[in-house]
């Protein structure tokens, strides 16, 4: 998320949201781009993304072929919390609770055979009826209260679009103390993108961190709201 992702979300959402017309014809990447400027409040770097992905047209693999991912991209977000690092740490280790600040994010299932491994799954309802896709995250072994990390397992893509697209992910949140009340949360997720896409791949880059970083100060808001709540208990 493992996170994002975070993640390891944020690249099968911005795939996922741009697929609703796989079984019958092609459709335009510009679509994932529009669809998220409203969350960013417009802005020049999204308009520059959509009016050069208006120009890239991605075609439905055929006879079972997946989609083929030739270049990573890496999007950062950072923010303060008003909270105790340790807090921060504690709520990103609970993977259960990240859709509270993700809403792309449908669920975060740890795995009860091995606690090593997580299952995402984004969910969306496009064009009459509902996508879902969802992907297997290994949870690597964390820094006690500086890095969490994760990275995607090849092959475990499963849902509406699980043989037909697999994007390959990997991230971490680190987290840096400043004072006793006080701490800095930065989430980064790496993704690959698909081949058909390369040539406009950097310009994915500031939708997604607007993306990311909305999440992140849902992330603060949700961490001083179970501070609180906490304290008052």
């Amino acid at each position: 998320m493992g996170a994002s992702a975070a993640v390891a979300a944020a690249p099968a959402m911005t795939a996922r949201q741009s697929s609703h017309r796989l079984a019958t014809t092609s459709m335009r990447p510009s679509q994932v781009v529009l669809q998220h400027r409203s969350r960013l409040r417009g802005g020049p770097a999204a308009a520059t993304a959509a009016a050069a992905l208006c120009r890239c047209r991605l075609r439905a693999p055929q006879n079972g072929s997946r989609w083929t991912c030739a270049q990573w991209l890496e999007s950062s977000a950072a923010i303060d919390c008003d909270v105790p690092l340790e807090l921060a740490f504690g709520l990103w280790e609970d993977r259960g609770r990240i859709p509270q600040w993700m809403p792309w994010i449908t669920s975060v299932v740890v795995q009860e055979d091995d606690p090593r491994m997580s299952r995402w799954t984004l969910s969306t309802f496009q064009f009459g009826r509902q996508w879902e896709f969802s992907w297997l995250a290994q949870n690597l072994t964390p820094l006690r209260n500086q890095k969490i990390h994760w990275r995607s397992v090849p092959g475990s893509t499963a849902g509406s679009l699980g043989g037909a697209l697999e994007v390959q992910n990997r991230g971490q949140i680190r987290f840096l103390k400043k004072g006793p009340q006080r701490c800095q949360v930065k989430l980064t997720i790496s993704y690959e993108v698909p081949s058909a896409m390369a040539p406009f791949a950097s310009l994915l880059n500031p939708v997604v961190e607007g993306i990311l970083q909305a999440d992140m100060v849902r992330f603060k808001d949700y961490a001083a709201e179970h501070m609180a709540n906490t304290k008052a208990a």
